[in-house]
């Protein structure tokens, strides 16, 4: 007897029906539409063949969160470009874009109170398969709040509310007052749902790699014996895929790299050389085939405005006026006169200073001994002896440096041998960047320290960051003994003339008198401000036709993407 064949079709459609009808019953109404998985739309619109760049760069890697102090270096700025997501980049001739891959739009939808609404393109994610979202923004603005030692947190502390719409895809950005430059805030983004739950997750989550990409590539390792970070094709990226499917960051010394360059086992190198180092790139290295890209930000004397002798004006300018830093600068640049330049304001990073009624940084007293003496005297120290005192004790200071930078020593040494012929008594204080930054300056445990510090692309952020009054960290586990690390400068000052430009800086007006007060108050020395030089080969010489100001804060490396993939 024939047996009777199943009609499986219409079970299964019974069976789907169901499913959907009980589904429908236990969905809440109101729920915006289902974004589609990240997955479903990670696949690149145009495919390239596999091609490999490498590139050397010389320094150390300290860590690789872009929006900390310590952790700053070309290499790692130009990893978070490549991996980590932003609402904006810095386009070639400086100006401010949003990246459309990213944030479909952002605008300004109500002046009062001041509020930015972005509307993210729904196929963003994180490489893991996790959506980009609100909580991203979230998560970097309530960190930026509480940690020491951030690049350029004024902006997030105007911000009132992080408001999440549409299954985390609009983020209404409500601000306690107008900030003209919030375009330059929330660049890059950082994964929040890996951090916000790690132990030690600012700090430790980032520290030997970037575990997701929400860029067009991923990074596969960081092998800190031969020093080689490897970047490959972020499969998982909704836009155009880039055309080099792998890019090696590899870091050395000056001169094995500029060797290797010269060998072509390098396509391009992005260097701080001495001045033999640049002898030998200038043989190796014809002039159409390399650009000098200034670094973003400057190094700095920091003073510790809030406690100790260096408190009083008097002997912070007593001290600027004991340096040469010309001399400084031949220091931290190897001799090689086009490494550093002079640095003209205390809130532009410009090659001119703004419009200013009163005199800006080049008014600051320096390399007079005459005046050094004058203003010590005036602060009731004498010199007897070798050193001055006051109250028969000796005006003793710490000064703070980090111990991987060699140039940095030799500076920290070239500071206490000046300051020790005016009469001064300096103490050096060798340490980790971190503990530099987050421990000893962002606490006010030292009187001196001398580093980089970095800044974004907003003169006014990066004014009312560095000389805004400071927030105490709440919720930080120190010793009751120790004092709480500030959030926000690094040099503690305040001043109630000084905020209120500062926050009309913010506002979008100018502050003219501002760069005058600053130099006047001194909170900090500015020594100089670096550059590198990015070489290439043959092959690679096209893109330094796109050079511009922007590559101060894009980085040349930025744009790899878009390199040939041959």
């Amino acid at each position: 007897m024939r047996r009777k064949k199943l009609r499986r079709r219409p079970l299964r459609a019974s069976v789907l029906a169901l499913v959907a009808l009980l589904l429908a019953a236990c969905t809440p109404p109101g729920l915006p539409a289902p974004i589609a998985p990240a997955s479903s739309a990670a696949v690149g619109t145009s495919p390239a063949t596999a091609s490999t760049v490498t590139i050397g760069v010389d320094g150390l890697v300290e860590g690789f969160n872009p929006h900390a102090i310590a952790d700053y270096s070309p290499a790692d700025a130009a990893v978070a470009s490549l991996v980590l997501p932003s609402v904006s980049t810095v386009a070639a001739d400086g100006s401010l874009e949003l990246d459309r891959d990213v944030v479909r739009t952002a605008v300004v939808t109500s002046t009062d109170p001041f509020t930015v609404t972005y509307t993210l393109d729904r196929n963003a994610s994180w490489s893991d398969g996790t959506p980009i979202t609100a909580e991203d923004f979230s998560y970097l603005r309530d960190q930026m709040l509480v940690q020491p030692g951030t690049v350029d947190p004024a902006g997030y502390r105007m911000i009132n509310a992080i408001v999440s719409r549409d299954a985390g895809k609009s983020v209404e950005v409500t601000f306690s007052s107008k900030v003209a430059d919030w375009m330059a805030l929330f660049s890059p983004l950082l994964p929040a749902h890996i951090l916000k739950d790690s132990p030690g997750g600012w700090t430790e989550g980032l520290a030997a790699g970037i575990p997701v990409s929400g860029n067009r590539y991923k990074m596969q390792s960081y092998d800190t014996v031969t020093g080689e970070i490897t970047l490959v094709r972020n499969d998982k990226y909704w836009g155009t895929q880039p055309g080099p499917s792998t890019a090696i960051l590899r870091l050395g010394t000056t001169t094995a790299l500029i060797e290797a360059l010269r060998r072509g086992d390098l396509q391009a190198v992005l260097l701080q050389p001495d001045a033999a180092n640049q002898r030998s790139l200038d043989a190796a290295v014809p002039t159409d085939r390399r650009v000098t890209v200034p670094l973003p930000g400057a190094v700095q004397l920091v003073f510790n405005t809030t406690g100790g002798a260096v408190a009083d004006v008097r002997v912070r300018r007593a001290i600027a006026a004991g340096l040469d830093l010309a001399e400084i600068r031949a220091v931290l640049d190897g001799g090689n006169a086009g490494g550093s330049a002079a640095v003209p304001s205390l809130i532009a990073l410009g090659s001119t200073p703004p419009q200013s009624a009163t005199p800006p940084s080049s008014a600051i007293m320096t390399d007079d001994a005459a005046a050094a003496a004058q203003d010590l005297e005036a602060a009731g120290y004498h010199r007897d002896s070798l050193y001055v005192s006051k109250d028969g004790q000796v005006l003793r200071l710490t000064l703070t440096y980090p111990s991987t930078d060699p140039r940095l020593a030799a500076a920290a040494g070239l500071v206490q041998s000046r300051l020790a012929a005016i009469g001064i008594e300096v103490d050096l204080l060798r340490d980790e960047p971190r503990a530099v930054v987050d421990n000893r300056l962002a606490r006010g445990t030292v009187d001196l320290g001398l580093l980089m510090v970095p800044r974004g692309p907003s003169d006014a952020i990066a004014a009312d960051s560095a000389f805004g009054c400071p927030l105490p960290v709440t919720g930080t586990a120190v010793p009751a003994t120790d004092p709480l690390p500030r959030a926000g400068n690094l040099s503690g000052f305040c001043s109630e003339e000084a905020q209120a430009q500062l926050a009309d800086g913010l506002g979008g007006v100018v502050p003219v008198t501002l760069d005058g007060l600053l130099a006047s108050e001194l909170p900090i020395v500015p020594i100089g401000r670096q550059s590198a030089v990015f070489a290439t080969s043959a092959r690679i010489a096209p893109q330094l036709a796109l050079a511009g100001p922007g590559w101060v804060f894009s980085g040349p490396l930025a744009g790899l993407a878009a390199w040939p993939s041959d």
